[in-house]
């Protein structure tokens, strides 16, 4: 009410030349004082000559994140009737009170020193004229000008994070600095004009680090290039490309650039981080991506009985997975075929006869000692160390004997692990084809 009444004084006395329109939403989740506050502002705009657009949105929202949601749903409200009325410009009225709990609340929330800017008079297609302003002097400008307002009750009552903030840890602050508002709202300030020379410093590291998009990327950086940036570029650019890739508005989580952060510093070239909002961070072949989630790839084990393995013979048995046919035979004493294995089939050394033999694909974090490369790794540590496209390292197939991983394959390159290779001391060899290949 006080910004109404302070845009058309100003507007007036500079001769502006303003045109506004005022929008109200009400929600009706507050009965009497609901209709209140509607009245108020009807009264108020139609003394003022000022349209306004009242839209009643009585049970749209409910449950958690009310407030984040509703706040989001009346944003895109006013950006619309904005947009049909002809203005170019969403005024709000923030005050200085309100920037301070923004700034706490960011900063706890958050974890990261670009929450200290707070809210910007100016953001786009927003405007804040009245942050250099507190609450209290916007009360005694309503009263002395006899402006009608409305208390909102629900301001009173701490379930809400900013409530707490405005009603139990600020006045606790004032005890240290009767003037905390202003100081917080001061260092969102400065914390502002540090964030644009940092905006740039992280441009130029992006512009040194960035690689071409491949479709269903937001943005890819070279690992050994971000690498080469110094600890507080590094993280600065990976903030950047969160923000980025998560919309620009949304506030990017401490959390998530430490999450990436710990991605890059993995020995292997893999891994992958989900983000949230539909979002994941993929490493492999020396570019960290962040694109779209992809949805995990999932096919029913494929289980054969050993004893019915062992009576098939030398025809042995055909087993569907994974849209394709295998074939898999028991044959006696140690086989090998080089030029069979190099095409991607399976030799399989055994001792005795598999109660179990599976075929699936591999699990989060199995373990797997591929013959001749080492010791022991993760199956997706190999899979990356082999160069494998981090979208269809799911689609391995796992040949699974009794519980263990003993060969991967499929669209993998063909690995035995080390304990079943086929050797001369081998009883047995599963041999195991994909027909049709």
């Amino acid at each position: 009410m006080a910004l109404l009444s302070l845009l058309r004084a100003a507007d007036v006395r500079l001769g502006l030349g303003l045109r506004f329109t005022a929008v109200h939403v009400d929600y009706g989740l507050r009965g009497p004082d609901s209709d209140r506050d509607r009245e108020i502002v009807e009264r108020a705009c139609a003394e003022a000559g000022v349209p306004v657009h009242v839209e009643r949105l009585l049970g749209s929202i409910a449950g958690a994140d009310f407030q984040s949601r509703a706040r989001a749903q009346r944003y895109g409200l006013a950006r619309e009737v904005a947009e049909r009325r002809g203005c170019d410009v969403v005024v709000t009225a923030h005050n200085r009170d309100d920037q301070a709990e923004t700034v706490l609340y960011r900063l706890v929330k958050y974890a990261s020193p670009r929450g200290l800017a707070g809210m910007r008079p100016r953001d786009g297609d927003l405007a804040r004229p009245l942050l250099c302003v507190g609450a209290a002097e916007l009360r005694e400008y309503c009263r002395a000008a006899g402006i009608e307002y409305g208390e909102d009750v629900t301001n009173s009552d701490p379930v809400y994070a900013r409530n707490v903030l405005r009603l139990e840890v600020l006045p606790r602050l004032e005890r240290l600095n009767p003037r905390v508002a202003e100081t917080l709202a001061a260092a969102a300030d400065q914390a502002a004009a540090e964030a644009e020379v940092l905006k740039g410093t992280a441009a130029e590291a992006r512009r040194r680090v960035e690689l071409p998009v491949a479709p269903g990327d937001r943005a890819a950086v070279s690992v050994p290039a971000l690498a080469a940036e110094s600890p507080a570029v590094r993280a600065l650019v990976l903030h950047e490309l969160l923000s980025r890739a998560m919309g620009g508005g949304v506030l990017v989580e401490r959390r998530l650039v430490v999450a990436l952060e710990r991605l890059l510093a993995r020995t292997d070239d893999a891994g992958k981080v989900s983000l949230g909002r539909g979002l994941e961070a993929v490493r492999g072949q020396g570019a960290l991506r962040i694109r779209a989630a992809v949805e995990a790839h999932v096919c029913a084990p494929t289980v054969l009985d050993g004893e019915a393995l062992a009576a098939a013979g030398d025809a042995g048995l055909t087993a569907g997975f994974c849209g394709g046919a295998w074939r898999l035979r028991l044959l006696p004493g140690a086989v090998f075929r080089k030029r069979e294995a190099a095409a991607g089939a399976a030799f399989v050394g055994l001792d005795a006869p598999p109660r179990r033999v599976r075929l699936r694909h591999p699990r989060r974090g199995e373990r797997f000692a591929p013959l001749g490369l080492g010791g022991e790794t993760t199956v997706a540590r190999h899979l990356a160390a082999a160069h494998m496209p981090a979208a269809v390292r799911p689609l391995t197939v796992v040949v699974d004997i009794d519980g263990r991983a003993a060969w991967l394959g499929g669209p993998a390159p063909s690995r035995v692990a080390q304990s079943f290779r086929v050797d001369h001391s081998s009883a047995l060899t599963l041999h195991v084809i994909q027909e049709g290949t």
